[in-house]
């Protein structure tokens, strides 16, 4: 996916597959796991499945004449594994200009297998949280209770609350800290994520934004464009697109 749009903004999500960007031209400030970033041109980074973040697009200099190029690749484990890649250690940043600018030549699944084969073995790491900053297990247990609920279909803060058998306050002190936002943006972007396997199967998208609970079809793809970066037209475009050819751009919002 290609982003030039200045001001274009995603809000706290993750994604179940690698996310590998180059920053071409322009700026990205960004929160990665609780980790405040601001890459510039020239920056890579790579985002570990699961791992949630945001991010803010930016020009530099005169935003009238100023360009901006983000190029995102989202990249299943078995791909990488399929073509003898191997992922970082983890989410991180590294400063690598030249890929960073080769990177707007990518348009076909060869040579983002060339540019990874070449990007992956210099991608640097940032630093974990320290061993004994992790979840306690009656909080490692909510989380799961959180989630288990979210796919049973629990979309409501304070029915989530209840089914979990916890304060709202007691959530959200646990989702802000474990899950780097509030329980009721976890719960949309988990409605976000079933509805992208939903259209994936094939599934109508105005049946889509219903069977996940948005008020209607417009509704469900300004949240969906929010948190991923593009329409839900753009991802089944993306879908029956041949390996071969050409990938399309994403339009300006």
């Amino acid at each position: 996916m290609r982003h030039h749009q200045a001001g274009q903004e995603w809000v706290p999500h993750w994604h179940t597959e690698w996310s590998f960007g180059a920053v071409v031209s322009g700026q990205c400030r960004c929160s990665l796991a609780g980790r405040l970033l601001h890459l510039r041109a020239g920056d890579l980074l790579a985002i570990a499945p699961g791992e949630v973040h945001m991010g803010l697009v930016e020009t530099q200099g005169d935003a009238a004449t100023a360009t901006v190029l983000i190029v995102m690749l989202y990249v299943p484990d078995p791909w990488l594994q399929a073509h003898a890649l191997h992922a970082p250690h983890g989410s991180g940043v590294s400063h690598l200009p030249a890929l960073a600018q080769r990177a707007r030549e990518l348009d076909t699944a060869d040579t983002v297998r060339q540019w990874l084969s070449e990007a992956l073995p210099q991608w640097g790491t940032t630093d974990g949280p320290p061993a004994t900053d992790r979840p306690s297990p009656a909080e490692k247990a909510l989380l799961r209770q959180m989630r288990h609920a979210a796919q049973d279909g629990v979309w409501q803060v304070a029915d989530l609350a209840r089914r979990c058998g916890v304060s709202r306050e007691r959530l959200h002190q646990v989702a802000r800290r474990w899950l780097g936002m509030a329980p009721s943006d976890y719960l949309r972007v988990l409605r976000l994520h079933q509805a992208r396997e939903l259209l994936a199967e094939q599934h109508p998208p105005a049946q889509v934004a219903a069977e996940c609970g948005f008020a209607d079809q417009a509704h469900f793809t300004r949240w969906f464009r929010r948190a991923f970066g593009y329409t839900p037209g753009d991802w089944l475009a993306a879908l029956s697109r041949p390996a071969a050819t050409p990938w399309p751009e994403i339009p300006a919002p």
